[in-house]
């Protein structure tokens, strides 16, 4: 902290007194009664020791003659107890949303620049990596041929913020907008965590399939999880950004605006190492050469049957044997046709379905069935 030196160059005077109550209240800290009606005083979440809790004082009004040191003591003891930095907590308190950040630890990059046409590019690449993302999340595909301009719009809200000293931070500020009322479950928790949210989260898996990815030495993880990580465009995009790292580790991570449920499968800060290069190759061009669909008419035996409780949807498994080669085959169908398969695998007979069949990632899918028919074996 720098309660003895002077104010430091930030842009203090642009805190709202609101913004700067939702921050606290939305991570947990608690606001306890003070003697002094122009200060209002919260105690943390947790205590820093045993039995001692860290307090904050705020102003309780703008016209508190020392506003702007007393709201920035408070963002340093705020700072010091999340143990993130000043200016990250601030923008969080300025710009109410998520924060992505794309490190690039580099030599040129240790006084906090980078070269003009690196720092071009790699601003371009994280825009293309969002858009793309938030792509997906309207209308999931393995690859888009352009960006929809939905996407574009949802992205042209964000923000930069300003670079750090070390290595270079592209800081992008993801606004969301705070709920006015909010939705809540049985269990007391925020639901409907707004649009914006799935298109980060979305970046951060798909970053985690890649180091899953080297783990296995494998493409796998990102083609099979595209549904909720990498399309090929993401993949292409993620290429560009280890280009611009020059042969080092990179680095991503999120703080994550808590008054939505953060996934406990979700981790905030990711190393993406130059040795992804060629499992994100291949996995574009799988997901690029991956997408066509046609209808047909499949005839096999059902194999595998699913539902269970906690599942709303049937799973039925076939085995159709008009390819070269069996080829398994997963079906949702609806309850009807469900019953229908029960009975074929019971009696060991043939069915009949007519669907949309497509290959995502190592297994195929006939979507939209047309309904199930039992083949009589007397008459084909």
């Amino acid at each position: 902290m720098n309660y003895g030196l002077p104010p430091r160059k930030y842009p203090i005077e642009q805190v709202n007194i609101q913004n700067l109550k939702n921050y606290l209240k939305d991570r947990g800290w608690e606001e306890e009664p003070f003697g002094r009606v122009e200060l209002l005083k919260f105690r943390s979440p947790h205590p820093i020791q045993e039995n001692k809790y860290l307090e904050v004082l705020i102003p309780s009004k703008r016209e508190l003659i020392d506003y702007n040191r007393v709201v920035e003591i408070a963002v340093d003891c705020i700072s010091a107890f999340e143990e993130r930095d000043f200016e990250d907590v601030l923008s969080q308190i300025l710009v109410f949303g998520d924060m992505l950040k794309v490190r690039i630890p580099t030599l040129k990059t240790k006084i906090g620049s980078i070269p003009i046409k690196q720092g071009i590019s790699l601003y371009k690449s994280v825009y293309d990596l969002l858009v793309y993302s938030t792509c997906a999340e309207l209308d999931l595909q393995k690859s888009v041929s352009r960006m929809f301009p939905d996407a574009m719009k949802s992205v042209e809200t964000y923000r930069i913020g300003q670079s750090q000293y070390g290595s270079f931070v592209a800081n992008i500020h993801c606004q969301l907008e705070r709920p006015k009322i909010l939705q809540i479950d049985l269990q007391g928790n925020v639901t409907s965590a707004p649009f914006g949210r799935g298109a980060i989260l979305r970046v951060i898996r798909g970053t985690m399939n890649v180091e899953d990815s080297i783990l296995e030495e494998s493409s796998a993880p990102i083609v099979d999880n595209y549904s909720t990580g990498l399309n090929a465009n993401m993949c292409d995009t993620l290429l560009d950004i280890i280009d611009i790292g020059i042969g080092n580790d990179l680095n991503i991570s999120v703080n994550l605006e808590p008054m939505w449920p953060i996934p406990s499968d979700i981790h905030t800060d990711i190393s993406l190492q130059p040795s992804a290069k060629g499992y994100l190759t291949e996995a574009a061009e799988i997901l690029k050469g991956d997408t066509h669909k046609e209808k047909r008419e499949l005839v096999g035996y059902v194999f595998q049957l699913r539902k269970k409780p906690s599942e709303k949807e049937n799973v039925v498994r076939i085995v159709t044997l008009e390819e070269e080669e069996a080829m398994p085959v997963t079906i949702k169908p609806d309850d009807s046709s469900y019953r229908l398969a029960i009975d074929a695998h019971r009696n060991s007979k043939r069915i009949r379905v007519t669907g949309i069949l497509e290959k995502r990632g190592r297994t195929w899918y006939l979507d939209e069935p047309e309904g199930i028919e039992l083949i009589n074996e007397d008459h084909g």
